[in-house]
């Protein structure tokens, strides 16, 4: 049996090995990398081992690659403001931003930047629909994807996010309205969602306006409700308990000479459902 000495095994008859076991080790590493660099020179043979192949062709992906390309230029663009090519104005502030993000985010800012319309070439862009506030938080969306939604501004978001065609943003602002739909705000939303064709929010706002007719009949926002808006929450089984007859009368005297026409269609149009 061998014995280990201070410099490595030692043989049964007393004589050091590791010397000599080292010296093979090191001869088996350079024959393979011999063998390797003769794999690389000379054409791959059919049949070639996954190791040679390895040597010979390889593909390198970076994975993340296209979020930090995408991350250096925000950086660039937003924190370090270079290499802006247009201003946008709102209610005198300028903003120094870039067509090409700008028409990355936005089919709005995309046909303008590239259609016959002398926004296309002009480099100051005056826009009249927007606050400036709200077209801060537009621009803090465009370029990092992350905005701030607070009760006060978000029916201007909505609508200017639909507008500007930020999908993402004005499915989120309509999901938020949704949630806070109340006796007090709905007959101004759903007519907020019947303008930008939503019918998830429509339909949140218009079964509280059914829950609570009675309520908001004497309201002006029910008093100016246009008559098909009127007419789909009635028609949509208002409970018996909310008075929807009186809310009717209430409607059409409000502006009688020109609603007494609705009448006959909208008692008609009338579904009451008898358990409240």
């Amino acid at each position: 049996c061998p014995l280990l000495g201070r410099r490595g095994f030692v043989s049964s008859s007393g004589t050091e090995s590791w010397e000599v076991i080292r010296a093979s080790s090191e001869k088996r590493k350079y024959s393979w990398q011999r063998e390797k660099l003769a794999a690389m020179e000379s054409p791959e043979e059919p049949g070639a081992s996954m190791d040679e192949n390895y040597f010979v062709n390889y593909t390198f992906k970076d994975r993340s690659h296209s979020g930090r390309v995408a991350q250096g230029i925000m950086k660039l663009c937003l924190e370090e403001e270079l290499f802006a090519d247009v201003t946008i104005s709102v209610e005198g502030r300028e903003f120094q931003l870039h067509r090409l993000v700008l028409s990355a985010q936005s089919c709005f800012f995309r046909s303008m930047f590239t259609s016959n319309l002398k926004e296309a070439h002009n480099r100051v862009i005056v826009l009249q629909d927007v606050s400036e506030s709200v077209f801060q938080l537009l621009v803090d969306y465009i370029y990092h994807g992350t905005v701030k939604l607070r009760a006060e501004e978000l029916q201007e978001i909505y609508e200017v996010s639909d507008m500007y065609q930020l999908t993402s943003l004005f499915e989120e602002c309509s999901r938020f309205l949704a949630r806070t739909v109340q006796v007090g705000n709905c007959l101004q939303v759903m007519w907020l969602a019947d303008r930008h064709s939503d019918p998830e929010l429509y339909t949140a706002a218009k079964h509280c306006a059914k829950a609570h007719l009675a309520q908001l009949q004497s309201t002006e926002e029910f008093l100016h409700l246009p008559h098909h808006l009127l007419t789909d929450i009635i028609s949509d089984g208002v409970p018996c308990s909310q008075n929807p007859t009186e809310a009717i009368e209430a409607w059409i005297n409000f502006n009688k000479e020109e609603r007494e026409a609705f009448a006959e269609s909208l008692r008609t149009s009338l579904k009451v459902r008898q358990i409240s």
